[in-house]
């Protein structure tokens, strides 16, 4: 099993995206199999993106 790790960005949050990007990845047969929402300082994001 393989899996795959998303994050919804900021402005698709903050304008209501994030259900119908959920729908979405479920539509094309991806399972949902834990959610946590988070709110990431600059520095925590800054360090989260250097790494990917």
């Amino acid at each position: 099993m393989q899996r795959t790790f998303a994050i919804i960005k900021p402005d698709a949050y903050a304008a209501g995206h994030q259900g119908a990007i959920l729908a979405r990845i479920q539509q094309e047969g991806l399972r949902l199999v834990a959610l946590k929402t988070l709110h990431l300082s600059p520095a925590q994001a800054r360090g989260f993106y250097h790494v990917h």
